[in-house]
């Protein structure tokens, strides 16, 4: 989605991730660093009950150029 706006993750300014699990605390971590890399948005993570218990996570991110 960044890359259809000539985005990329440098331009994201705040991520919200909504997990169903707290198992997923650690692993979702180290995705987002290796995904981020150096680049610090606001961070937020909250642990939810999705309405279909397929998924594992929601990830809601604002960006601007």
């Amino acid at each position: 989605m960044l890359a259809a706006a000539g985005l990329g993750v440098e331009h994201l300014v705040k991520v919200t991730t909504f997990l169903t699990g707290r198992t997923q605390l650690v692993p979702n971590r180290i995705i987002r660093r290796k995904v981020l890399g150096e680049h610090c948005p606001t961070l937020t993570v909250v642990i939810v009950e999705t309405v279909d218990s397929k998924w594992l996570l929601e990830i809601e991110a604002i960006a601007a150029e």
